[in-house]
């Protein structure tokens, strides 16, 4: 699942902000022994104090890790996530670790992971569907919008006047993932999910291969409209 995950965590605290069991403007100090690979927000901020709240804020919208795990330690860790999405209806996605060990990737493990129709659905359920509150989803959505990390991906070959919410991933063994919700004036939402696993490509290669992917989803879809 790599950091796709991330937008789950972020669901999973609005959902528990509406439930009154966490307060998104609750501060949690920065210790840099919590430090972990891959944090530029946090890195900058040790010994000083984050919300909750702007915690996704970092981690939906640079990726941060060490601000991915603070979200994780206030949901009730990994189960909690897992827990969330079993009440939600998803049977398939799992989180079972932190940041970084979950971006692993191993052949034949199950642990974090989750399939592309899974994980769509979810993403629907979240944004379009019953799971969170109206305001929820738009800050859900603003924080995907305003992704800073995927201008090389499916931003790059976005059709004109079409908008894109989005979040992406990558681990071992070749892993790259990207889920996204794309839509315009005439075109109602898509909701578009494309993992990679299990492959010698180069980081440079993989991201060619979801760009690739996109370019024939979107030309599916524009063609339609013609």
């Amino acid at each position: 699942m790599t950091s796709t995950f991330k937008t789950i965590a972020c669901a999973k605290l609005l959902y528990d902000a509406e439930q009154g069991k966490v307060n998104p403007n609750s501060t949690v100090e920065i210790k840099k022994a919590d430090l972990v690979t891959y944090s530029p927000v946090i890195e900058k901020q040790v010994g000083q104090a984050i919300t909750l709240d702007d915690a996704c804020f970092a981690t939906m919208t640079t990726s941060d890790n060490t601000a991915a795990n603070i979200i994780l330690s206030a949901v009730g860790g990994s189960k909690g996530v897992t827990d969330f999405l079993r009440q939600i209806g998803d049977k398939e996605t799992r989180l079972d670790r932190i940041e970084p060990d979950l971006n692993e990737g191993k052949l034949g493990d199950l642990r974090d992971t989750t399939t592309p129709k899974a994980i769509a659905s979810t993403l629907n359920k979240f944004l379009f569907g019953s799971a969170l509150s109206e305001m929820n989803k738009k800050k859900l959505e603003s924080w995907m919008v305003n992704n800073q990390v995927t201008g090389n991906l499916l931003r790059s070959v976005l059709p004109a006047g079409w908008n894109i919410a989005d979040r992406s991933g990558a681990g071992g063994f070749g892993a790259r993932s990207i889920t996204a919700v794309v839509w315009s004036e005439h075109q109602a939402p898509i909701i578009v999910s494309i993992y990679l696993a299990q492959t010698q490509a180069s980081m440079a290669e993989r991201n060619d291969a979801i760009v690739k992917i996109g370019r024939s989803i979107f030309d599916v879809y524009t063609s339609q409209s013609r």
